[in-house]
């Protein structure tokens, strides 16, 4: 699924991301192996060109706080895509409910989350699919 080539991931402050497969290379790139349980966001600017990518640990109600203060330091963010690592099943039975918050406390902060993504043992999957959300990229990615 992840098999694009380097040539093929976006570059840093040049190129749009504008899938999720896009968006999963670049931060794929900062993953640790063997894989540990961590949160990665991938911020973005108006354009959805990366900025930075920022490495916290497992999503709670605080590490987005965490995250969205780093964020107030990049300028020109504007969105971000997290990236949840787990080291189990990657479906929690209260990722709808943190989907919402992580959305509530981006949104304050005047940034828009554009994505979650949850990679785990056996697979990933996005919360938004099961949180009745629409897919916020093209339709190339909806297979996810």
């Amino acid at each position: 699924m992840l098999n694009a080539s380097l040539v093929d991931i976006p570059r840093p402050f040049i190129d749009s991301i504008s899938s999720l497969v896009e968006s999963l290379g670049v931060a794929c790139l900062a993953l640790e192996h063997p894989l540990r349980a961590n949160t990665y966001a991938l911020i973005t600017d108006h354009q959805h060109r990366g900025l930075g990518l920022i490495r916290d640990n497992p999503i709670n109600e605080n590490t987005i706080h965490n995250i969205v203060g780093q964020c107030s330091r990049i300028p020109n963010a504007h969105s971000i895509v997290l990236v949840s690592v787990r080291t189990v099943s990657p479906i929690q039975c209260g990722d709808v409910e943190m989907l919402h918050h992580c959305a509530m406390v981006t949104n304050n902060a005047g940034l828009q989350l554009l994505d979650w993504v949850v990679i785990g043992r056996g697979g990933l999957y996005c919360p938004r699919s099961i949180a009745g959300m629409p897919d916020p990229w093209p339709s190339a990615s909806a297979f996810l």
